[in-house]
């Protein structure tokens, strides 16, 4: 691996369920190392489906350089929840998606089934095709902190040394953390 890899980071914009707007923002983020070097960003649905193909279609605008691809989580917009299995058969670069802390599967799948009765089974796949959540901890400016991470198409080794590159005294990946930023102030 470089020392300096290139990734693409992803986070959704800002917000509200109860607001007369029925998308928000995915925003990517490019990185080499730690340093921006480029944006994209497209509406997904809150609540929808088609966050698997924007990210897809954002990523493809940077796939020549792109050698990473690394998501806060696997839900966006509410419940638009990403096959990372999909994303990686189509682009063919390793996805990984990086969350603080473990997740309860039983409350999000009584969730589901509450929110969409009717349609959860595929949102549910979504969350099968991540495969197990992972856990590795990262340097920080306080000390070690736990992450945890699905991935696809790369060694649960090579995560933890990605991690640590594009990682600055936070546990969350320098594009992530600046596509939050950007998404927040949308």
């Amino acid at each position: 691996m470089k020392d300096f890899p290139i990734t693409i980071g992803f986070d959704d914009a800002k917000f509200t369920f109860n607001s007369n707007s029925k998308t928000t923002d995915l925003i990517g983020i490019t990185c080499q190392g730690t340093r921006m070097v480029g944006m994209v960003k497209k509406d997904i649905i809150i609540d929808g489906d088609n966050a698997t193909e924007v990210l897809v279609e954002l990523t493809k605008q940077n796939e020549k350089h792109v050698q990473y691809i690394v998501t806060d989580t696997i839900t966006f917009g509410g419940f638009n929840i990403i096959d990372l299995e999909k994303v990686y058969d189509i682009i063919k670069k390793p996805i990984i998606a990086v969350t603080e802390r473990m997740v309860d599967l039983e409350a999000v799948r009584k969730a589901l089934v509450k929110k969409f009765p009717n349609k959860y089974e595929e949102k549910l796949q979504n969350i099968v095709n991540a495969g197990d959540l992972y856990e590795t901890s990262i340097k920080t400016a306080g000390g070690y902190s736990k992450v945890y991470f699905h991935s696809k198409g790369i060694q649960i080794s090579e995560v933890d040394s990605l991690l640590h590159k594009i990682c600055i005294d936070s546990k969350i990946p320098e594009p992530v953390r600046l596509a939050h930023i950007i998404g927040k102030a949308l």
